[in-house]
């Protein structure tokens, strides 16, 4: 993964307990931040990789270290995600063809593959869809979070959300006939 090689300009650190809640605040969510890009199809490496920049960039660019720099923290990730997606789009292709072709007989590998079914169906929705849903379900984030993220009112964030529920239920209805 390529990252960027020069820091940004400082932001002013006028709090003199700033590194506390730095701390205070990577411990509540660096391990979510991981988890976004996992669920996102990163790997592990990867994952922790965009969790750290994600929270270095927090830390150079948010005054505030409290829950008004989650949705920042987010779209940081979720920037950083895409980033990633562009170097390794070709290999996750590759890789779902072969987990498609390939038949598990043990109950582990059928939750696997239903899982990749319910990742495949998320992804299937499009833009915004897709996203929301992993923002409100996966991530666990609240509306008004999600709406920060994305740049859309809260409202807006329900009706889709609303919207792709439904698409969503008919694509796994038809997945499951299907099998």
């Amino acid at each position: 993964m390529i990252t960027q090689t020069e820091d940004p300009p400082e932001v002013s650190r006028s709090s003199p307990n700033r590194q506390e809640l730095f701390e205070k605040f990577f411990h509540q969510h660096h391990e979510q931040a991981i988890r976004f890009g996992i669920r996102r199809g990163l790997s592990d490496c990867d994952a922790r990789e965009v969790a750290a920049d994600a929270m270095r960039i927090v830390w150079q660019k948010c005054e505030l270290l409290d829950d008004s720099a989650i949705p920042f923290l987010y779209k940081t990730c979720w920037h950083l995600v895409q980033h990633a997606y562009r170097d390794r789009l070709r290999r996750f292709d590759a890789e779902v063809r072969a987990r498609r072709q390939h038949e598990f007989s043990s109950t582990r590998e059928r939750a696997d593959e239903d899982m990749q079914a319910l990742r495949d169906a998320v992804m299937s929705l499009g833009e915004p869809g897709s996203e929301i849903i992993r923002l409100l379900y996966w991530d666990g984030l609240t509306a008004a979070q999600v709406a920060a993220v994305t740049n859309h009112t809260e409202q807006a964030v329900w009706a889709q959300a609303s919207r792709s529920r439904r698409k969503l239920a008919k694509i796994l209805k038809g997945t499951r006939r299907g099998n």
